[in-house]
């Protein structure tokens, strides 16, 4: 490209033209009489501009490649679905076809709100949103109770909410935690372990000056929770992490049942808020032994007892955050409308966590329906993980000492040789924009979608190009 600035409407500034190498401008003559020849000559040169100059085009081009590298580095960061959201669904439509052969109209229904789901990403929908009465297809009974139970278990005191994202959910969900302490007034403590994600955190301050609603910080493995002031009958939260969205990994399960039956000794109440924004549309409970940093049992106990749950499904295809809450702790939830159904939900009848959330619900996506297959798709999900793993364990040569660390969605390969892993990281990142940390210098973090399986492709291509020995 030339060096030469560009001109600017065709006509080239004098001011910009008459400058210094030290970048000050040196003041240009002014050129009287000259003036008609001029104007004349610089819209002759705009005229050729437009037909001959290949600056802006060339710019054009170089920001679009730009940003289509940009595209595929986010599409392949963490696996991120939300980009390539249509391939996941054909892919899950397909095996739904084939292996759980659902009949053929069903899949044709599917397609049909895959379509819409893209015409709405595109904002090609006329009107922009559905009517109401149309679009609250998540508070009909019968989808509701098998959303409920597939994700979180089923009965009169759970509710399941939509929300914009897994952080609107987290802030609807403490904003009825604030309006619940201000009816008792007696303080609810919040236990925020130090894997907590940072939207906890930034959502806490918001309610620093507040008289009854306390949030406490712990370190994982430490006895913090000892200084927390508990009395009889409290009101305690604590936060557990399914995946940590850095590390992958879970709150640490002994210690944290050592901390809530510290609490419980304590007299308090001691209540389990479960972070599964990781899982995605995926059944947390229906994986636990696809993760290798906890026993499943211990994580499958939390999560039956917890009274919240967050996913977060933008992470498969595109569906917002899924909030889950068993409401029987709370007074605020304790008086509800005799009247059910989609008439009654649409004329007002909310329930407290939507009348006290700062968001509204969105149930308007049209892959809500999805959610239908949810046991399918987790089968699906979990088809498509083992695969990624096999193709690694065949991908890395049987010379190089290593672990493999399912941590789902998350895979860990942990190499004996902080040198390999290095290397190996530096040729990856460049295409596959990898998570790493300092602390784990052996460590390489993946997360397979089922559209990203080239990745253990290039492994194994990297091992063959340097025949690494061990």
């Amino acid at each position: 490209m030339s060096s030469a600035l560009p001109p600017i409407n065709g006509v080239l500034s004098t001011s910009i033209v008459n400058q210094s190498a030290c970048g000050h401008n040196i003041a240009a003559t002014p050129f009287f009489g000259g003036d008609i020849t001029l104007a004349e000559g610089a819209s002759n040169r705009g005229r050729r501009a437009l037909k001959t100059d290949t600056e802006t085009i060339e710019m054009c081009r170089s920001m679009f490649s730009r940003f289509a590298r940009g595209q595929e580095l986010l599409r392949r960061n963490h696996g991120v679905p939300v980009l390539n959201q249509q391939e996941v669904l054909d892919m899950f439509i397909a095996y739904l076809n084939v292996q759980c052969r659902v009949p053929a109209e069903v899949i044709e229904m599917l397609q049909r709100m895959r379509s819409g789901s893209f015409m709405n990403n595109a904002g090609g929908t006329s009107g922009g949103r559905l009517q109401m009465s149309q679009a609250c297809m998540c508070k009909e009974p019968a989808f509701f109770e098998s959303v409920c139970e597939s994700f979180f278990r089923s009965g009169p005191t759970v509710h399941f909410e939509l929300f914009p994202s897994t952080t609107k959910s987290i802030e609807a969900f403490v904003s009825l935690l604030a309006f619940e302490a201000n009816l008792r007034e007696r303080p609810i403590k919040v236990l925020l372990p130090s894997d907590s994600h940072y939207c906890w955190g930034n959502i806490m301050t918001k309610y620093d000056v507040h008289p009854y609603l306390h949030f406490y910080r712990v370190t994982i493995g430490s006895d913090e929770i000892q200084t927390v002031r508990l009395r009889q009958d409290d009101f305690v939260l604590a936060i557990f992490t399914l995946a940590n969205t850095v590390s992958g990994r879970t709150t640490e399960l002994q210690w944290f049942q050592q901390t809530l039956e510290y609490v419980r000794r304590q007299g308090a109440s001691p209540h389990v808020f479960v972070d599964a924004a990781l899982s995605g549309c995926v059944i947390s409970r229906d994986v636990l032994n696809l993760r290798a940093d906890a026993p499943p049992d211990g994580v499958a106990g939390v999560l039956g007892s917890a009274i919240g749950l967050v996913q977060s499904g933008f992470k498969d295809y595109g569906l917002s955050s899924l909030l889950f809450i068993d409401d029987a702790p709370l007074e605020c939830c304790s008086t509800v409308p005799s009247e059910v159904g989609l008439a009654s939900t649409v004329a007002g009848g909310a329930h407290a966590l939507i009348k006290h959330a700062p968001v509204t619900s969105i149930p308007e996506s049209p892959t809500l329906a999805f959610l239908i297959f949810a046991r399918e798709y987790t089968a699906f999900r979990r088809q498509s993980f083992n695969d990624f793993m096999g193709k690694l364990q065949s991908a890395i040569p049987d010379s190089v000492e290593y672990e493999l660390r399912p941590l789902f969605p998350l895979m860990h390969i942990e190499f004996a040789n902080e040198a390999l892993t290095t290397a190996l990281t530096a040729t990856l990142v460049k295409r596959y924009s990898l998570i790493t940390i300092d602390a784990e210098p052996r460590v390489l973090r993946l997360w397979p979608t089922p559209t990203n399986h080239d990745i253990a492709e290039a492994i194994q291509e990297w091992f063959e190009e340097v025949q690494y020995k061990n």
